[in-house]
């Protein structure tokens, strides 16, 4: 109801995948789809985390199960006497971590989307929570005056995140260090002496009130800060956004005390996990029904505006031997401005529009299907040779460069088709024609952007030649 048309289709499949726990995932595959950046955030899109906490309790039980197995396996081989030591558990852990870390440092900075939804490059922070619980009896001896310095260090690095961490900041990789590293600190230093240090101070009732709520507070937050603009009909200011966090923690106290905590604490659920499983399930086929139905029910939008006519420019062509003057390119460009004013006038849009509202999103995806431009990773061979235009023609031209260039490869091809020249699109995401250097070696090795140019650069030469 308060979504754009266009963006709601999307949704209803953004909550398809949030409430099978495979959002995530899902999320993933639009973050490195090419027009993430300018597409609109989802109001499910915070429930990626969801997602990655239940994969990871689906792979958890099964990891400790097979380590158990393992040891039992070795002992009786061994036939050594049986023990309760947590130590090969923390080996196992401590290996995961490792290997997570090292994933999401080399993703984070080749496709960071990767890196921040999936599993694998997360799984280093949910060992390190395994790896606190499993060492608590050593955190428990820490002197008094060492668990405290441990506390507040830990909260001063967690504060530090909060100011240092920004939209610009490349995450996780080693950004995500710093929540992660102060939250240990923080639960560690709670096992030796939750009442001492930094303990004292979130023990207090109001910072117990805000633990307690939290988590709702956090499945609310984002939602009321997409809604509230278009609800009000005007980006939220500074004061606006704190009123919208406001609203999102009155939310989350109602949804709390109404909804959540009746249903974990209602006895016929705790007396039976398998009536908590029914009514799991029970609300995630209904979460998943209505979506369907959703999107069954809501037509795909389509212009119901009165057609317009095409566009034409009426410009004189350039006289034999001279190039266009001033006065004509003014007089073009003063067409152009005054069809674009009168298009911003219209209240709805055009029956005739092409290409068709539904797929305007997916137009510049074209270029990427017919194999014109290539993406930005790998060499995938020799460019191939797009032509259009009267391909038969003396004249041609290329259009060179990155996306930013292939953008305009449907006005070059009218032009092209004008003037009969043949056009060529050489193009490849993220590879501007520009001599600049790739400083992250990764990247450099991913994108190949570097032997691309020279090929290119090569081919535009010997093009010349001919």
């Amino acid at each position: 109801m308060l979504l754009p048309s266009l963006q709601a289709r999307s949704v209803f499949g953004d909550g398809i995948a949030s409430a099978l726990y495979v959002g995530n995932y899902w999320f993933l595959l639009h973050g490195v789809d090419y027009l993430a950046p300018v597409m609109p955030p989802s109001p499910y899109e915070h429930y990626w985390s969801l997602g990655v906490e239940e994969q990871f309790y689906l792979v958890w039980p099964a990891m400790i199960l097979v380590t158990a197995w393992l040891i039992r396996r070795a002992r009786r081989r061994t036939r050594t006497q049986a023990t309760s030591s947590p130590r090969p558990y923390v080996v196992v852990l401590a290996l995961v971590a490792a290997i997570s870390f090292a994933l999401s440092l080399v993703i984070t900075y080749v496709v960071p989307a990767i890196a921040f939804f999936s599993l694998p490059t997360r799984a280093w922070q949910l060992a390190a929570g395994g790896l606190v619980a499993l060492t608590a009896g050593q955190w428990r001896r820490l002197p008094a005056l060492a668990a405290a310095i441990a506390g507040w260090s830990g909260l001063a690095i967690i504060l530090l995140a909060c100011v240092l961490l920004s939209t610009n900041t490349l995450y996780p990789g080693t950004a995500a260090l710093l929540p992660t590293l102060g939250a240990v600190l923080v639960i560690g230093a709670g096992c030796a002496s939750p009442a001492q240090g930094c303990g004292r101070a979130l023990a207090l009732p109001p910072m117990q009130a805000v633990g307690r709520v939290s988590y709702s507070w956090y499945l609310w937050h984002w939602p009321v800060l997409l809604f509230a603009p278009l609800l009000l009909g005007h980006a939220l200011g500074l004061v606006g956004r704190l009123a919208a966090v406001l609203v999102g923690l009155g939310l989350a106290v109602l949804t709390l005390r109404l909804i959540e905590n009746p249903l974990r604490f209602a006895a016929p659920v705790r007396r039976s996990p398998l009536r908590g499983l029914a009514l799991g399930g029970a609300v995630t086929v209904v979460a998943v029904g209505v979506c369907v139905a959703l999107m069954a029910v809501v037509a795909i939008p389509v212009g119901r505006g009165a057609p317009v006519a095409a566009l034409t420019v009426n410009a004189a062509p350039p006289s034999v031997g001279r190039s266009t003057d001033d006065a004509t390119v003014q007089g073009a460009f003063a067409q152009v401005k005054a069809a674009v004013s009168a298009a911003a006038a219209q209240k709805d849009v055009p029956s005739n529009l092409q290409p068709p509202l539904a797929d305007a999103a997916a137009e510049l995806q074209t270029l990427f299907v017919d194999g014109c431009m290539r993406d930005g990773t790998g060499a995938q061979g020799e460019q191939p040779e797009c032509a259009t235009g009267d391909t038969a023609s003396t004249t041609t031209v290329a259009l060179v460069g990155d996306s930013h260039a292939a953008m305009w490869a449907p006005a070059f091809q009218q032009v092209a088709e004008q003037q009969r020249w043949r056009l060529e699109s050489l193009t490849k995401a993220s590879c501007p024609l520009l001599q600049l250097p790739i400083t992250n070696p990764i990247r450099r090795l991913i994108s190949q952007c570097e032997q691309w140019r020279s090929q290119i650069i090569s081919r535009l030469r010997t093009s010349t030649r001919g």
